[in-house]
């Protein structure tokens, strides 16, 4: 590994969602409302960087394996530092927490196991990366008490992290066998039912946010 290549703007990117996750605790604790609304912004904050580490890295030509896997063990972090302070300061249900963050636990595990016998980095998935983008809209609903968000986001997110699950391990167990990773190949009808549920779910959540929050 070059010690470079933590440098590149897309894997600082990764790495800023510890101390954003850190921050958004500390104004969680603060519990008002300008700390609220600052703790929601940094949390949208670390979303986009979400997506926008991995859009750089391509546009940039800065795909490394270092890259691909600090991608993951960001989200992962900053997940569970999120999940910990939402137990602490917005009653965050346990079971949940224990969902995300086992789950979570059990990822990087498997990741490091990989990169220790086989010199394999396991990647992020697809289904891992809207498990992560939900995750975040489930904790801004816990963070601003916003109920309906709750009740839509829960299921949601748990379907997603037990997919996305699945389909780690289908890459853990072929790597493992020495065989090559499965790649999944989206098909047009899957990125257009994808984007139709994304923005169906989204103006649900938006219009009713407004409604039960802003207005």
């Amino acid at each position: 590994m070059n010690p470079g290549e933590l440098l590149q703007l897309p894997n600082l990117l990764s790495l800023s969602r510890v101390p954003l996750a850190l921050a958004a605790g500390y104004f969680l604790w603060r519990d008002d409302g300008v700390s609220t609304l600052i703790a929601a912004v940094i949390l949208t904050v670390a979303g986009i960087t979400d997506g926008l580490d991995g859009y750089l890295a391509r546009r940039r030509g800065q795909i490394t394996r270092l890259g691909i896997a600090l991608d993951p063990i960001a989200d992962k972090i900053f997940a569970i530092i999120l999940v910990v302070c939402l137990i602490l300061f917005r009653g965050f249900p346990v079971w949940l927490a224990a969902v995300v963050v086992g789950r979570d636990l059990l990822i990087m595990l498997g990741g490091l196991f990989l990169i220790d016998k086989r010199d394999v980095t396991l990647p992020s998935n697809l289904t891992g990366k809207h498990a992560f983008a939900w995750l975040i809209v489930l904790l801004a609903s816990y963070l601003t008490r916003f109920e309906f968000g709750i009740d839509l986001m829960t299921p949601l997110v748990v379907v997603l992290l037990i997919a996305s699950t699945f389909a780690y391990a289908r890459v853990f167990y072929y790597v493992r066998k020495g065989r090559p990773a499965p790649v999944f190949k989206d098909c047009p009808w899957t990125k257009i039912t994808r984007v139709i549920l994304v923005w169906l779910v989204s103006i649900v959540y938006l219009v009713r946010f407004y409604l039960d929050v802003l207005r």
